[in-house]
Protein backbone atom coordinates (compact mmCIF):
# COMPACT_ATOMS: atom_id res chain seq x y z
CA UNK A 1 0.00 0.00 0.00
CA UNK A 2 1.42 3.42 -0.94
CA UNK A 3 2.49 5.89 1.72
CA UNK A 4 -0.40 8.32 1.92
CA UNK A 5 1.98 11.15 2.83
CA UNK A 6 2.95 11.17 -0.86
CA UNK A 7 -0.64 11.68 -2.01
CA UNK A 8 -1.34 14.82 -4.01
CA UNK A 9 -4.31 16.07 -2.01
CA UNK A 10 -3.49 19.73 -2.75
CA UNK A 11 -4.10 19.34 -6.47
CA UNK A 12 -5.00 16.81 -9.11
CA UNK A 13 -1.60 16.68 -10.81
CA UNK A 14 -0.34 13.15 -11.28
CA UNK A 15 2.68 12.08 -9.25
CA UNK A 16 5.98 13.02 -10.86
CA UNK A 17 9.05 11.59 -9.12
CA UNK A 18 12.66 12.53 -9.72
CA UNK A 19 15.23 10.01 -8.51
CA UNK A 20 18.75 11.34 -7.99
CA UNK A 21 21.66 8.92 -7.85
CA UNK A 22 24.43 10.25 -10.02
CA UNK A 23 27.29 7.81 -9.71
CA UNK A 24 28.94 4.79 -8.10
CA UNK A 25 27.93 1.75 -10.10
CA UNK A 26 27.18 -0.46 -7.10
CA UNK A 27 25.11 2.21 -5.38
CA UNK A 28 23.09 2.80 -8.54
CA UNK A 29 22.37 -0.93 -8.72
CA UNK A 30 21.36 -0.95 -5.06
CA UNK A 31 18.87 1.90 -5.68
CA UNK A 32 17.11 0.05 -8.54
CA UNK A 33 14.71 -1.87 -6.25
CA UNK A 34 13.50 1.46 -4.86
CA UNK A 35 12.49 2.56 -8.36
CA UNK A 36 10.67 -0.74 -8.82
CA UNK A 37 8.85 -0.38 -5.49
CA UNK A 38 7.89 3.18 -6.38
CA UNK A 39 6.48 1.99 -9.71
CA UNK A 40 4.51 -0.77 -7.92
CA UNK A 41 3.05 1.75 -5.46
CA UNK A 42 2.34 4.44 -8.07
CA UNK A 43 1.81 2.69 -11.44
CA UNK A 44 0.54 5.84 -13.19
CA UNK A 45 3.30 8.12 -11.91
CA UNK A 46 6.06 9.64 -13.98
CA UNK A 47 9.40 8.43 -12.63
CA UNK A 48 12.61 9.94 -14.00
CA UNK A 49 16.19 9.35 -12.86
CA UNK A 50 19.04 11.81 -13.20
CA UNK A 51 22.42 10.08 -13.43
CA UNK A 52 25.98 10.83 -14.48
CA UNK A 53 26.24 10.39 -18.26
CA UNK A 54 28.82 7.60 -17.95
CA UNK A 55 26.27 5.38 -16.13
CA UNK A 56 23.25 6.27 -18.29
CA UNK A 57 23.33 2.99 -20.22
CA UNK A 58 22.90 1.09 -16.96
CA UNK A 59 19.38 2.49 -16.62
CA UNK A 60 18.32 2.64 -20.27
CA UNK A 61 15.42 0.31 -21.00
CA UNK A 62 14.36 0.03 -17.36
CA UNK A 63 10.56 -0.37 -17.49
CA UNK A 64 10.14 1.30 -14.10
CA UNK A 65 11.53 4.59 -15.43
CA UNK A 66 9.92 6.99 -17.86
CA UNK A 67 13.14 8.83 -18.61
CA UNK A 68 16.82 8.58 -17.82
CA UNK A 69 18.33 12.05 -17.67
CA UNK A 70 22.07 12.10 -18.23
CA UNK A 71 24.17 14.77 -16.57
CA UNK A 72 27.51 15.32 -18.27
CA UNK A 73 29.38 17.67 -15.96
CA UNK A 74 32.25 17.96 -18.44
CA UNK A 75 30.05 19.58 -21.08
CA UNK A 76 29.82 23.38 -20.96
CA UNK A 77 26.41 24.64 -19.91
CA UNK A 78 25.15 21.20 -18.99
CA UNK A 79 24.25 22.13 -15.42
CA UNK A 80 22.06 25.08 -16.40
CA UNK A 81 20.29 23.10 -19.14
CA UNK A 82 19.79 20.19 -16.72
CA UNK A 83 18.23 22.45 -14.09
CA UNK A 84 15.98 24.00 -16.72
CA UNK A 85 14.85 20.55 -17.83
CA UNK A 86 14.19 19.43 -14.25
CA UNK A 87 12.14 22.54 -13.48
CA UNK A 88 10.09 22.15 -16.66
CA UNK A 89 9.12 18.61 -15.60
CA UNK A 90 7.36 19.98 -12.50
CA UNK A 91 8.20 17.06 -10.23
CA UNK A 92 6.03 16.59 -7.17
CA UNK A 93 8.74 14.73 -5.25
CA UNK A 94 12.53 14.40 -5.57
CA UNK A 95 14.27 11.49 -3.88
CA UNK A 96 18.00 11.87 -3.30
CA UNK A 97 19.61 8.44 -3.01
CA UNK A 98 23.12 9.88 -3.05
CA UNK A 99 23.20 12.07 0.02
CA UNK A 100 25.86 14.48 -1.21
CA UNK A 101 25.70 18.24 -1.70
CA UNK A 102 25.79 17.81 -5.47
CA UNK A 103 22.75 15.53 -5.54
CA UNK A 104 20.92 17.52 -2.87
CA UNK A 105 21.36 20.69 -4.90
CA UNK A 106 19.88 18.98 -7.97
CA UNK A 107 16.88 17.80 -5.94
CA UNK A 108 16.43 21.33 -4.61
CA UNK A 109 16.95 22.92 -8.03
CA UNK A 110 14.27 20.66 -9.52
CA UNK A 111 11.69 22.76 -7.73
CA UNK A 112 9.92 19.69 -6.33
CA UNK A 113 7.86 20.79 -3.32
CA UNK A 114 8.71 17.54 -1.49
CA UNK A 115 12.30 16.33 -1.23
CA UNK A 116 13.40 13.15 0.47
CA UNK A 117 17.03 12.53 1.35
CA UNK A 118 19.90 14.83 2.16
Amino acid sequence: MPDRSLENSADSRPHRFLLVRLSSLGDVVHALPAASALRDAFPEARIDWVIDARWQRLLEGNRDLNEVIAYDRKQAGSLSSLIRKLREARYTCAIDFQGLYKSALLALASGAPRRIGF
